[in-house]
């Protein structure tokens, strides 16, 4: 299924740990299957990876957004290992983190445009889709939200392949 969706997506637990993705997301993020395991997860991408952080011309504003959002699944995993390690993890490895997550904000809004410095290409601005597959799992999709970016992506795509 994610193969078939033609811009970047990935399959999310509740923690934000991606346990599946396209070669699109690859392509246009860097490939997830070069980092550690425990890595694989986008609050940890956007807190602890440089490079992933850097791409983010917006970032504190999508980190604090994405904070609120795990925020509100921590609320529902209270005594999920996962969540308490990551959140430990984090804390060590983000001085944001660590300063922002007493904070407490929530929020439940996930789709929106976001924008992103890709190295090679430059700026994008894709929309981003979350669907519900179960309580515990989502599945996000970043469409191009015009022209240019489309072209962007699709070169990414095409490097990658090649």
């Amino acid at each position: 299924m994610l193969d078939a969706v033609t811009g970047p997506a990935y399959l999310a637990t509740a923690s934000m740990h991606v346990i599946a993705w396209n070669d699109v997301l690859s392509a246009v993020f860097g490939d997830l299957s070069a980092l550690a395991p425990e890595d694989r997860n986008m609050l940890w991408l956007v807190f602890a990876s440089p490079a992933h952080r850097a791409a983010i011309p917006q970032w504190e504003t999508d980190a604090r957004a994405m904070l609120a959002r795990f925020r509100v699944e921590f609320g529902r995993h209270r005594d999920d290992p996962t969540f308490l390690d990551l959140i430990e993890r984090l804390q060590v490895a983000s001085p944001e983190f660590g300063q922002w997550w007493p904070d407490h904000n929530v929020s439940m809004r996930t789709d929106r445009a976001k924008r992103f410095e890709v190295r090679g290409v430059g700026r994008m601005e894709l929309e981003q889709s979350s669907f519900m597959e179960s309580p515990d799992m989502r599945l996000v999709v970043y469409t191009p939200v015009d022209a240019q970016s489309a072209q962007k992506v699709k070169l990414l795509q095409h490097r990658w392949e090649h």
